[in-house]
């Protein structure tokens, strides 16, 4: 059945009914599926307590997209499309399925990781919504895993229950730790020494020259969730506040944990993070969890 909206009138032009139209629009309020996701709880929550746990440094990371231009822009769009099919589709007498309401953000996205000093599984939540054909909306809650270490890669979809990759029955448990990078002092020491060597000494003079003046100690330090971190400049633009507190430095991917992350004008920040925590085994493996089609790398 259609649903006409009542700003539409068959005998006003089509520019001035969209208008009214954008002008009526149902209000921004958080959907059913947008607050699940958003409300989505940790998953070692769903574990029962195993009778030898894992030590792990874990951190929750929610989107700051509330005030993101480029978020707030897919929100506006969606509006912008939805009232122009309403017309258009009235007008032409295809099916008309007004929304009730828009969602408050067109994307939301919620993080788990939990990291061990050899491997780390991250969690991600994802919501996002686009437009039918009939103008309704059609909202998606994604759930994924990815386990890393030095074996690989497993990349687990928990809604349709497909792991593919390095999934293996010890979940990475047995993979070598990377051995952690050299701090800035010895670096520094490093380059010193290399600088001594006649044979290298101009060329290394030429290169520090080129780089520039040493760089400092260190970036700025911030308090996350509880925690001390430093701002780290990662590669393509990313930026992020890492911690290297606890009883061991996770190796894999970024050294330490991270408890804020900027891509672009995008970012994301820990509301909670708890290092030295232990938890189920099971957390780095919910692909054995029964159900699941596992596709081996094919090597």
């Amino acid at each position: 059945m259609n649903s006409v909206p009542s700003c539409l009138h068959a005998a006003a032009p089509l520019a001035l009914s969209l208008a009214a139209c954008l002008a009526s629009a149902p209000a921004h309020a958080a959907t059913s599926v947008e607050r699940r996701v958003d409300t989505a709880s940790a998953p070692h929550l769903a574990l029962k307590p195993g009778n030898k746990p894992v030590t792990v440094h874990y951190a929750h990371l929610k989107d700051d997209y509330r005030d993101s231009p480029g978020v707030k822009s897919q929100l506006d769009d969606l509006k912008q499309k939805v009232t122009f099919c309403i017309a258009a589709n009235s007008r032409l007498g295809r099916p008309v399925r007004a929304p009730a309401e828009f969602p408050e953000q067109a994307l939301r996205v919620n993080e788990f990781e939990y990291s061990a000093p050899n491997r780390r599984i991250l969690y991600t939540i994802a919501y996002t919504v686009r437009m039918a054909d009939d103008c309704s909306l059609v909202e998606t809650e994604e759930r994924n895993a990815v386990l890393r270490s030095t074996k690989g890669e497993c990349e687990i979809d928990l809604v349709r229950k497909t792991a593919r990759g390095v999934c293996d029955a010890r979940a990475h448990a047995d993979a070598a730790a990377n051995p952690p990078a050299p701090g800035r002092e010895q670096m520094e020491k490093t380059r010193a020494a290399l600088e001594a060597d006649p044979r290298l000494a101009e060329r290394m003079a030429v290169l520090r020259r080129l780089s520039g003046a040493p760089a400092p100690a260190g970036g700025a330090k911030r308090n996350i969730a509880g925690h001390a971190c430093e701002m780290v400049q990662g590669m393509a633009g990313i930026q992020g506040c890492v911690s290297k507190a606890g009883s061991f430095i996770p190796t894999v991917g970024v050294e330490g944990v991270t408890l804020q992350r900027t891509v672009g004008k995008e970012s994301s920040t820990a509301v909670e993070a708890r290092l030295d925590m232990k938890t189920d085994p099971a957390i780095f493996a919910p692909y054995q969890g029964g159900g699941y089609t596992i596709t081996a790398e094919r090597t």
